[in-house]
């Protein structure tokens, strides 16, 4: 099983989206990016987001949203410093990755431990890249019903084409006035004279 561990407030910084969210409303702008994720998560890869904490001890978020772990460091501990921590803890190095930009401590640190390390940056592009889940509550299916296809089949299919009504009943087609080739200009005119 795949690991990875995402220093947070490294990635969201690094979207320009999520950091004018979160000039105005932090929270939001974290959730936003912990949906964003989730949404990224496939099979049976776990995700670690690690957060600086403020203030208290340290977190883990009941009820990890959609297969993502969020945790926030204990103050005076840095999300940097719970991140060694985890690395610390970790047993199969070989199957964890870290997602920072902070080369200098972590990213140094966790190549020569032998783990996978990956700038924020290029961790955005694969979300972005990556197909959006299709949520429960959305009106569209993920995909046509069988009732759909056997419409579709018969309307564009090749041994169908042009089938529509009441079943039994077929419409022919007809040449579309868009397909016939339009005259050359110059013998429009010549044919006006």
């Amino acid at each position: 099983m795949e690991k990875i561990l995402i220093d947070g407030y490294n990635l969201l910084y690094r979207d320009g989206v999520l950091k004018n969210q979160a000039e105005r409303n932090l929270e939001e702008a974290r959730e936003q990016l912990i949906a964003a994720v989730a949404a990224y998560r496939s099979g049976d890869v776990e995700i670690v987001l690690v957060f600086d904490g403020r203030g208290g001890g340290a977190r883990v978020r009941k009820g990890a949203a959609g297969g993502v772990q969020v945790r926030f460091s204990r103050h005076p501990q840095t999300a940097d410093q719970l991140i060694l921590e985890l690395l610390g803890r970790e047993k199969r190095l070989s199957a964890l990755t870290v997602v920072t930009s902070d080369r200098k401590d972590i990213g140094r640190i966790a190549q020569a431990e032998g783990v996978r390390w990956i700038s924020s940056e290029s961790f955005l592009r694969r979300l972005r890249r990556a197909p959006r889940k299709q949520d429960a509550g959305e009106e569209k299916p993920a995909h046509p019903s069988a009732e759909e296809m056997d419409y579709w089949l018969k309307r564009f299919g090749p041994e169908g084409a042009g089938k529509e009504g009441p079943p039994g009943e077929e419409i022919p087609l007809r040449p579309s006035r868009v397909s016939r080739r339009p005259r050359p200009i110059s013998a429009r005119r010549r044919s006006s004279r």
